[in-house]
């Protein structure tokens, strides 16, 4: 039935081109292409896809639209399968619809599964996903493969304070994995954090660029007001980790200055003064300011009040005067800090 349609509706495109000049031109078909960048991780007993839709359909021209998306369905290989029997000899694993599908906010897209335990110690699993796109389903996307292992137990003693700007974080290593038996060794640990500021808080994600080697974190990026919530996780490898930690809360309202600029040391050369400092280590930094005075008994006068680096050259200079330098630090919501302490130069 279906191609008897299909040669008729090819009849008919012949016969409504008759008489025309020029070849007859079909229109490209509007399908759904593959999935891409599929990753997988395994947190505590879950294993957690991340993946992007593509931006357009097969004719490279219409938009992809996720409204039109109604679901994905994720394919599962226990066992080294070729990819090209992959579709044919692996299991259908699970088919959520879009609306158990998380949006990290960055183009990826996000869905986790929880596996029992004996299937995940020291077992290789494949995974590849298509999705429903209208009436049409995409062609299968990339296979993701990971070496699953039984991951540590879940960090239950995550505490916090804060120092002034500073969130502080620590907690205790893990003993044990989640099967109650010996931990021998992990790799580290990562530190998520989330910010409300509305009522839909968003996805967690990591903080830390680096695996943290010991149970404690400073989080210096504090600049936005909001509710801050954290967890953390041990790490086992690059994409093994444990069930997330406990969770704690702090409300932040960014009213501390940043730290006191420090080590401020002054160079005289032919022409100006060059001063550097310390680099203030806030995330929320926006500029320092330079003040400076020409006798102990004077008050500080502004020189510079935009400066976007750790050192300033001072040519507003005469020979044989006395110069006297501090610096102050600036943050995005202009909090200022106290200035340094006071430097001074005899300029010859």
């Amino acid at each position: 039935m279906k191609k008897n349609i299909m040669k008729l509706l090819t009849l008919i495109l012949l016969f409504s081109y008759c008489g025309k000049k020029g070849p007859l031109v079909l229109e490209p078909e509007k399908l759904p292409l593959a999935a891409v960048g599929l990753q997988v991780r395994q947190i505590g007993n879950q294993i957690e896809f991340n993946w992007k839709f593509p931006t357009l359909l097969s004719d490279k021209k219409t938009p992809f639209q996720l409204a039109l998306c109604r679901g994905i369905t994720i394919y599962h290989g226990a066992k080294p399968i070729i990819p090209e029997a992959f579709l044919k000899k692996s299991e259908l694993l699970a088919k959520p619809k879009i609306s158990e599908i998380s949006d990290r906010g960055d183009g990826t897209y996000s869905y986790a599964l929880p596996f029992k335990a004996k299937l995940l110690k020291d077992r290789e699993h494949s995974f590849a996903l298509t999705y429903q796109y209208g009436r049409s389903r995409s062609a299968l996307g990339s296979i993701a493969k990971i070496m699953t292992h039984t991951p540590p137990r879940a960090i239950l003693d995550l505490k916090f304070g804060r120092e002034g700007k500073v969130v502080v974080l620590n907690w205790s290593r893990p003993q044990t994995d989640s099967e109650d038996q010996p931990l021998t060794a992990i790799a580290g640990y990562k530190v998520y954090r989330r910010i409300y500021q509305g009522k839909n808080p968003g996805a967690f994600h990591a903080i830390n660029t680096k695996t943290l080697t010991g149970a404690y974190y400073e989080d210096y990026d504090t600049g936005t007001d909001g509710e801050y919530e954290y967890q953390v996780a041990s790490i086992l490898s690059e994409r093994i980790e444990s069930a997330p930690s406990n969770q704690v809360k702090i409300k932040i309202h960014d009213t501390f200055p940043p730290d006191i600029p420090a080590n401020l040391v002054i160079f005289t050369a032919n022409d100006h003064i060059f001063l550097t400092w310390e680099a203030v280590r806030d995330n929320d930094l926006d500029h320092y300011i330079v003040y400076r005075k020409l006798s102990k008994n004077e008050d500080f006068k502004l020189l510079d009040a935009a400066v976007s680096e750790n050192f300033y050259r001072d040519r507003q200079i005469v020979k044989g005067q006395l110069y006297i330098y501090a610096i102050a630090a600036v943050d995005k919501k202009g909090n200022e800090s106290e200035t340094s302490p006071p430097v001074r130069q005899f300029f010859e």
